[in-house]
């Protein structure tokens, strides 16, 4: 009966093991730029690939102060709240100060798209546009998953 108990346990402790080594596999594969799907797709040059690599960093480093700043307007929506007591004004007030960052946060992100956009031939950027209706309103999980679909033609 022990015997049963430890050999379930070490099945499970193995699964467990090798699902998060493969969960960190994909992880990074994800990050290098070379097995970037859209890349491989559009047939960028180095040239183009490195200054895609450039636009994307900074377009990061900007996200990450637009996110902050979204964050604090959520932190100061939620003081008011917690606080009691606040006026209409007070609220809507709040509300269009998170509406005004959640804009600025999609405003860099369709300017990052049309740097990148700027960056293609004419052949690249048809193939670009195919996979444009995949960028609206969605995460970007599901745009990459999108993009991976062999049925996408």
């Amino acid at each position: 009966m022990k015997s049963d108990i430890f050999a379930i346990i070490v099945v499970i402790l193995t699964v467990l093991m090798v699902q998060n080594d493969f969960a960190q596999e994909r992880m990074n594969c994800r990050k290098d730029g070379n097995q970037f799907q859209m890349f491989q797709k559009l047939s960028l040059t180095e040239t183009q690939q490195d200054q895609f690599v450039n636009l994307r960093l900074n377009h990061q480093m900007e996200t990450v102060d637009l996110k902050a700043n979204l964050e604090k307007k959520q932190l100061e929506m939620a003081v008011l709240k917690n606080e009691g007591n606040y006026t209409r004004e007070q609220y809507i007030a709040k509300v269009e100060a998170i509406n005004s960052a959640k804009n600025n946060l999609a405003i860099s992100k369709a300017n990052f798209q049309m740097d990148v956009y700027q960056l293609l031939d004419d052949t690249q950027k048809q193939e670009w546009n195919k996979f444009s209706n995949f960028f609206g309103g969605h995460s970007d999980k599901q745009v990459m998953r999108k993009m991976r679909a062999p049925n996408i033609d």
